[in-house]
């Protein structure tokens, strides 16, 4: 496996994101149904269904790349946003990893470090179409230092999948005096 590194996102770092966006959503059509599919437009491009500069713009949302050996690997979005209603200090609203890259345990690397990186009070959701992700997530999870592990199911309406809510604290601080 390539060495994994991550790499905070800055609003310079735009058209990136916009460009990985596009495979990503590309992708992610595949779990949608058909009813809710995202249709190229006529520039050949999907829209902004993300609302990427809200990622540049808000201070409670973060944009971090993921490398394997140096190259561009995927990207991870972060976000205040509970799918359940309950507080939260830090949700994935998105995780891509590109094809050449996965299957490598590039993409565990990356969601492992970039958890642990951010301790506080976490929720993953999943869409329930998404197999591949249905399958990584809880094992990503088992492999934290978590705490208050709880899986709820989405309400059907607003969310339909698993949301997973955990604790992941901050490492303790030795004082020597």
């Amino acid at each position: 496996m390539d060495k994994v590194s991550l790499e905070r996102g800055e609003p310079s770092q735009h058209e990136t994101l916009t460009n990985l966006v596009q495979l990503y959503i590309h992708d992610f059509n595949d779990f949608l149904s058909p009813d809710r599919k995202i249709a190229i437009e006529e520039s050949g491009r999907y829209p902004d269904v993300l609302r990427l500069d809200d990622y540049w713009r808000e201070p409670d949302r973060s944009v971090w790349f993921i490398r394997a050996g140096g190259a561009l690997a995927g990207f991870a979005l972060f976000n205040r946003h509970s799918h359940c209603g309950l507080p939260v200090d830090h949700n994935m609203g998105e995780f891509f990893v590109t094809r050449a890259y996965r299957r490598d345990g590039i993409g565990a690397r990356a969601a492992i470090d970039l958890i642990t990186m951010h301790p506080g009070q976490w929720e993953i959701a999943v869409g329930a179409r998404n197999m591949p992700a249905l399958a990584f997530w809880p094992r990503v999870v088992a492999s934290l230092d978590t705490e208050n592990v709880e899986t709820r199911d989405g309400d059907g309406r607003q969310w339909t999948g698993p949301i997973t809510r955990f604790v992941i604290r901050a490492p303790a601080t030795i004082s020597i005096s």
